[in-house]
């Protein structure tokens, strides 16, 4: 007894310890924290305005370059399924407003009302629908989660969801705490070709998807309208969050089948584990780099993959010149910056748009575009980031 008796004691000082050395680790890490967004203050005040401007995404380089170049009254179409805090979603901002069509469908009625209420600026059109884009058009059971985003048409599959922990480098919170159904409702929900076909809508530009896991089943609904896109972002999974949830690969397949071409994968979604008595996120160790050979934040169960035609792959008839003009506009927007100046060159030179005024307009947009591009180089990088060019 007595030796159990001190055996309990040395682990009890041993945990104390354990919980000190922790502490001390985790304000070491907010010491840190704080000291690197004070050092991307300052760089931030460093850049020019052009350069703060674009990194915000107010506005962008090649973009307002290539409106011009459109016809009278032509707009780049965009459907977002998924709709919700799109109002929050910087990346469409640097468009002229009359230069968009927005089409929100978002199944939580409230949500859909309070985006329609938001006042529209500069002959921008937009509305949202108190819809969720799906496979067939009807209705179907809509199940709410107490983390809002996490609400779906598919069942949550808590055996895989109970054991995560999601984290950021601040906060740690066990899943079954926050993600978990609250109730049930039947909503309604529209196949994007059905409503395209009520609205007289012939064409999409870009579809962005976030619909925990309907993502495939949209993508089956849209029929021959899928053709008409030049993009798509697409949540995608490589776990079944919720039962039956198409895979990534399943997405993918389905995609490449249409002509889209996979360009990125963005907003990694990482998760810890419950019963894990550390937070991976919050070690002053972990460094999720590019160049590492190990996993530094958890398992990665989710991400956005970007998708783009490839005109030039396809050959010149694949692609009529303004749609490769609003493709290279989509591709600015989305961060794809040396494609969208590919296209570019690319288009001048057909045989169709060169020695036009439509391709001295396009020669002139990759000009001025490119010098400016040029001057957020440094000095020293400048003879290595331009290549052979």
């Amino acid at each position: 007894m007595v030796a159990a008796a001190g055996d309990y004691q040395r682990l009890a000082q041993e945990n104390a310890a354990l919980k000190a050395q922790l502490h001390n680790v985790g304000l070491e890490f907010i010491d840190a924290r704080k000291r690197l967004e004070a050092m991307e203050r300052a760089k931030t005040a460093k850049l020019s305005d052009i350069e703060q401007r674009y990194l915000s995404r107010r506005s962008l380089i090649l973009l307002p370059r290539l409106m011009p170049l459109l016809p009278g009254g032509e707009r780049v179409v965009i459907v977002d399924g998924g709709a919700r805090e799109v109002d929050q979603d910087t990346r469409w901002q640097a468009f002229p407003p009359d230069r968009l069509r927005f089409f929100g469908f978002e199944a939580d009625p409230t949500e859909a009302e309070r985006l329609n209420a938001m006042p529209s600026i500069g002959g921008l059109e937009r509305r949202f629908y108190p819809a969720g884009l799906w496979g067939t058009t009807g209705s179907a059971c809509f199940e709410h989660n107490k983390a809002s985003g996490g609400s779906s048409f598919l069942r949550q599959n808590r055996a895989v969801t109970d054991r995560w922990k999601f984290e950021n480098p601040t906060q740690a919170v066990r899943s079954p705490e926050m993600f978990h159904p609250v109730r049930y409702e039947d909503l309604p929900v529209v196949t994007i070709a059905e409503w395209a076909e009520r609205t007289g809508v012939r064409a999409v530009d870009f579809l962005k998807l976030n619909v925990q896991g309907g993502e495939l089943e949209v993508l089956r609904g849209a029929g021959p309208m899928l053709d008409s896109m030049l993009g798509v972002l697409t949540e995608v999974a490589f776990v079944e969050s919720y039962l039956d949830r198409p895979m990534f690969s399943d997405i993918d397949a389905h995609l490449r089948a249409r002509g889209f071409v996979f360009f990125d994968l963005l907003a990694h979604h990482y998760i810890g584990r419950a019963t894990a008595p550390v937070a991976a996120q919050h070690l002053t160790v972990a460094e999720p780099r590019l160049s590492r050979q190990v996993s530094a934040w958890g398992q990665l169960i989710e991400g956005h993959a970007l998708y783009l035609r490839d005109p030039i792959a396809a050959g010149s008839a694949a692609i009529e010149p303004i749609r490769a003009i609003k493709l290279a506009a989509l591709a600015e927007a989305l961060g794809q910056v040396e494609y969208a100046f590919e296209l570019l060159e690319w288009l001048q030179q057909r045989t169709d748009v060169a020695d036009t005024p439509l391709g001295d307009g396009v020669k002139e947009a990759i000009r001025e575009a490119a010098q400016i591009y040029a001057s957020m180089v440094p000095p020293e990088l400048r003879d290595l980031s331009a290549g052979s060019a």
